[in-house]
């Protein structure tokens, strides 16, 4: 029995990777109920601390805490703003929707029936599979009431386009979700992109009035309000919160520099797994985790892994640096390393390419997880596709 062995990228620590460990194994047993998915977890042993409480780090611990067919790419991008800010489409429609019109007497404002519409949403049980396929169903219920609810929520419920755009109040509900989704952890939950789409457009078929296709122009609007937000965190608001900030940007940073300078831990950790997993063995690693289990293969032979699967993988990057810790650039991998299958998203900035620094021993497969950077480098453990593709490779 084929055992796949879950190494975990830089940054991660529980709960997250239990979390991300489960929808591993929901994705293999889907496709490959033969499969056995085991934990490789070093984060909590081998991963980076603030070894001094951050005594290093100016003003360390007065900070504010922050709060917590083809696909269009520039859809993909609109919903990376609306992450940051679920209420900005609302906001943008409400204020370019020009006077409110009087209503007839008896009239009932079009806002009042897609509110009510709205809050039955989630009593569909088709729309909540999609919900969950998409990793947000526990979060929908809560962020409708919070849409409906808000000021921005209310104006566009006013507003004359709210009959006419039933579908930018459903990228709210979503999006709200997924901020809800994200909280505080210390690492992106695996979010489908295409259920999440799926799922808009069933809530937006549910709505009273006609889907709207009013996004173009408001994209370009938010841009310009994204940019001034970029600008704002990246003065003053970052000084006031560098101790938050710090918190939850060192164990990821921390991880790699640490890696690179002594990655002799995490290396072992993996090594450990692999001896105690039943064999034919393959190593599916993410990230960081995909750097140390090739590093881990060049310098050492284990002939019980069959198969080495990067995902999101900086390994060819760094192979082309000169800065692979195993291997110097211009040297071919050890005929010891077994096959290597490197999956990558075009959207995952942090993802690289791996067949022609190593040609003829790494073949690159593309998938598409239909997120923006940087959700689209954890999104590969949601998206179904990447558990069809290697159901065939494993052994």
């Amino acid at each position: 029995m084929t055992t796949v062995l879950f190494v975990h990228g830089t940054g991660v620590r529980e709960p997250g990777y239990g979390a991300s460990l489960e929808r591993v194994r929901e994705g293999f047993a889907a496709v490959r109920p033969d499969v056995v998915v085991a934990p490789c977890y070093w984060g909590g042993e081998a991963g980076s601390t603030l070894g001094s409480h951050g005594l290093s780090i100016p003003g360390y611990g007065s900070g504010r805490a922050v709060p917590s067919p083809e696909p269009d790419a520039r859809d993909v991008e609109f919903w990376g703003l609306l992450y940051l800010d679920p209420l900005l489409e609302l906001r943008l429609l409400a204020s370019g929707s020009g006077p409110r019109t009087e209503l007839a007497p008896g009239a009932r404002p079009a806002g009042e029936a897609l509110a009510s519409a709205a809050l039955a949403l989630a009593g569909d049980d088709v729309l909540r599979g999609l919900l969950d396929a998409a990793g947000i169903g526990g979060e929908f219920a809560a962020a409708v009431a919070s849409v409906l609810t808000s000021p921005d929520g209310r104006d566009f419920l006013r507003s004359p386009l709210a009959a006419a755009e039933p579908d930018a109040l459903v990228r709210a509900f979503v999006a709200e979700s997924v901020r809800r989704a994200l909280g505080d952890g210390d690492a992106a939950p695996p979010l489908d992109g295409t259920a999440r789409d799926a799922a808009v457009d069933r809530a937006a078929a549910l709505l009273p009035g006609e889907a709207g296709t009013h996004r173009g122009p408001v994209t370009r609007r938010a841009g310009k309000l994204a940019g001034r937000l970029v600008l704002g965190i990246a003065s003053a608001q970052a000084v006031k919160r560098r101790s938050a900030l710090t918190d939850a940007a060192h164990p990821a940073a921390g991880d790699v520099l640490l890696y690179l300078a002594r990655g002799g831990a995490v290396r072992e950790a993996v090594a450990a797994a692999v001896r105690e997993a039943a064999p034919p063995v393959v190593v599916l690693a993410h990230s960081l985790g995909g750097i140390a289990s090739l590093d881990l293969l060049v310098l050492r032979e284990l002939p019980e892994v069959a198969l080495l699967v990067t995902v999101g993988s900086q390994a060819p990057f760094l192979y082309e640096l000169g800065a692979l810790p195993s291997l110097e650039h211009g040297a071919p991998l050890p005929a010891h390393v077994p096959p290597w299958i490197n999956v990558y998203d075009r959207r995952d900035l942090l993802a690289y390419l791996g067949a022609g620094v190593f040609p003829g021993r790494v073949r690159d497969v593309e998938v598409d997880g239909r997120q923006p950077f940087p959700l689209a480098h954890s999104a590969y453990w949601g998206n179904p596709e990447l558990y069809r593709l290697l159901a065939a490779e494993l052994p």
